[in-house]
Formats: structure tokens, C-alpha cells, sequence
């Protein structure tokens, strides 16, 4: 799914009857129905996802390792809520990734 689709107004700009996401469809731009929550969690997730090229740990070379968390500490110190939040939202994007 492009990012670009939903950088419009209320409705599409090909004149399309709207926008399907994950099987649901809208009529008017999704986008425009985020709270501003939501985009303090997109926020933090963006935040929270290895950059490019920042490979670390054991598996430097392999995995992407290198992060940072939302809260001070290491992953024990997280919000369980936070972490099943955030990896929701990469599972999401990874399937996402694999459509195109």
C-alpha cells in the first residue's frame, strides 16, 4: 500500500469510489480519521524502528538490532501494552510491504 494514495483530501483524487485497507472499505480518506493519539503512536513507533544500516548486537551483519525504546531502561522496563502495540504496528507494516 502506497503512503502517497492517502496524501489527498477527503476523497480520491482519480475520482475512485475510495480507499480499501485490509479489507474494510472507506469512502472518505482514512487518513483524516486519525486522532491526534494516533499520530503520537506513529510517532513513537517510527521512533522505535532500526534505522537502515544500523546493525548491532550478536547478529551485526545479520539482523537489525539497534533500537531505542519508548521509557527509560531496557525491554524488562517496558509497558507490556506498549510493546504488543508496537509490534502490531510492524507486523502490520511487513505485511504491507510484502503485498507490493
Amino acid at each position: 500500500m502506497d503512503p502517497a494514495a492517502f496524501d489527498c483530501g477527503e476523497y480520491p483524487p482519480d475520482g475512485g469510489p475510495g480507499w480499501e485497507v485490509d479489507g474494510e472499505f472507506h469512502p472518505t480518506n482514512p487518513k483524516l480519521t486519525l486522532t491526534p493519539a494516533d499520530w503520537d503512536m506513529l510517532s513513537i513507533w517510527q521512533a522505535c524502528r532500526p534505522r537502515p544500516g544500523r546493525i548491532g548486537g550478536m547478529a551485526a551483519g545479520i539482523i537489525p538490532a539497534s533500537t531505542h525504546l519508548p521509557q527509560a531502561g531496557g525491554v524488562m522496563d517496558q509497558a507490556a501494552i506498549m510493546l504488543d502495540a508496537l509490534d502490531a504496528m510492524d507486523r502490520a507494516w511487513w505485511s504491507m510491504q510484502k503485498e507490493e
